[in-house]
């Protein structure tokens, strides 16, 4: 014969193993559902502390405006190893009406030789903004550089 399991005793009358075992298992679903929540709420927190890039502005006509927000100023502006070498290389020697643009994803474009410094703004904008598709909306092209002046020094 089978020795009969007693129920425990708890300050609430008798509990059957099976309905304390399961009382133990949520209390311990509740303390991960309780971390993860903590966990969630850290990232979060942290996420709403970091700074989004400040889009460039757009005139009533459709054109981009050039926004002149930038942290580092000169050639440390300058995002890729590539867009460095050809700034240095071609760039500097450039015919006047030239100017460079750049988004904070390293997408870049320069363009000379234009009409006026209009031109080449609106030229080096639209080809940056071509070379940064994926990320315009959160990143949008900015002028760097214009006829040799940087963006942060005017």
């Amino acid at each position: 014969m089978q020795a009969r399991r007693r129920p425990l005793h708890c300050a609430f009358g008798s509990i059957s193993r099976a309905r304390m075992l399961q009382a133990l298992a949520s209390k311990k679903e509740s303390k991960l559902r309780l971390g993860i929540f903590l966990v969630f709420i850290a990232l979060l927190a942290g996420c709403a502390a970091h700074q989004q890039p400040v889009p460039a502005a757009t005139s009533a006509g459709g054109t981009v405006e050039p926004t002149f927000e930038h942290e580092a100023v000169g050639e440390a502006s300058i995002m890729t190893n590539q867009a460095l070498k050809s700034y240095r290389e071609e760039y500097v020697n450039a015919t006047q009406h030239k100017a460079f643009a750049q988004s904070d994803v390293g997408a870049w474009s320069w363009k000379s030789n234009r009409t006026s410094i209009k031109h080449a703004i609106e030229n080096s904008l639209i080809d940056c903004q071509k070379n940064n598709k994926r990320h315009e909306a959160e990143y949008p092209c900015k002028i760097i550089n214009v006829n040799g002046k940087w963006a942060g020094e005017r």
